[in-house]
């Protein structure tokens, strides 16, 4: 397969200096404005178009005489003419070459997508079919009409009666949704927002006045922090003095407090009591005794 990508490779650079060639010779020179070579290059444009043009028609009106035979009777007038001529030379090695792909090489079918002698071999007494070429020579026009081929392809018919049959099947919201998307597609410049009641101001400051723990920067405390506290108060409290009684509840429901807010609020009217254990890499299982009865201490039971 090496010497076909060769020839790909040698037909494309031969395409490419051939445009070159043909743009040199109407810049003639170098020493062109820019006006005076857009101008050039759209005189090329407009050339090759209607060279392009013309095949198109030659094509689709002219028959020769060597496609007058019922081999070629649904290609005439559908596919290119130099398609048919490239057929028309697969056509005559079909004796020497016969079904035998190794000898026929196959090129023409790698290279340009059109049936090589082997293939049209099989068709020797009848007509060559039309899927047998690509669809890129039957496009004869520079519109976006494809051929009889693939216009098919993009019908769209099939999907409009699912969708009718779909619509009388479903209830009022479903066909609502359905007339929705339908409206959308049909109308894509209109839109179904609506615009806000009150007019949002984009520019400036907020003028609503912020509470002061909202516009302060201080940062919130830590969770060693509310510990370290909790801990603190609960030295305090330890040292007995004529307040023990309030200092310990307070610390009590300091413990609590503080401890709910590390939890949704969803799970606070459930959680009866808070136990900080040391953290270490044993903390689940110190969770665990702890909440059993059995102290932290005994984590290695658990």
């Amino acid at each position: 397969m090496n010497y076909i990508r060769y020839y790909r490779c040698f037909f494309l650079c031969y395409k490419i200096e051939q445009a070159h060639w043909n743009l040199k010779r109407i810049l003639q020179n170098s020493m062109g404005d820019l006006c005076t070579c857009w101008d050039a290059i759209n005189n090329v444009l407009i050339l090759q178009h209607n060279e392009i043009k013309a095949s198109f028609e030659m094509s689709i009106h002219v028959i020769g005489h060597t496609f007058n035979l019922t081999l070629y009777k649904h290609l005439v007038g559908v596919v290119s003419k130099y398609a048919l001529v490239q057929i028309a030379k697969e056509v005559l090695r079909v004796n020497e070459v016969g079904f035998d792909s190794q000898h026929c090489g196959c090129v023409l079918r790698s290279t340009h997508g059109l049936p090589c002698a082997c293939s049209l071999a099989r068709y020797q007494f009848g007509v060559i079919p039309l899927n047998e070429v690509h669809v890129m020579w039957t496009r004869l026009s520079f519109s976006d009409i494809f051929s009889g081929q693939s216009s098919s392809e993009f019908s769209i018919q099939q999907e409009f009666d699912v969708i009718a049959n779909r619509f009388k099947e479903l209830d009022m919201g479903g066909k609502l949704k359905i007339k929705n998307k339908l409206h959308e597609i049909a109308y894509p410049d209109m839109t179904s927002m609506c615009p806000l009641r009150k007019k949002v101001k984009t520019k400036g400051s907020q003028t609503r006045q912020q509470k002061m723990q909202e516009r302060s920067t201080k940062r919130n405390p830590s969770y060693f922090e509310h510990v370290d506290k909790i801990h603190s108060i609960d030295d305090s409290c330890s040292k007995g003095s004529k307040g023990s009684k309030g200092k310990s509840k307070l610390a009590l429901s300091l413990n609590v407090v503080l401890m709910l807010d590390q939890f949704h609020p969803v799970t606070h009217p459930f959680i009866k009591e808070v136990i900080n254990v040391n953290a270490d890499e044993n903390y689940g299982y110190r969770c665990i005794a702890a909440l059993l009865g059995m102290g932290e201490e005994s984590w290695s039971l658990v």
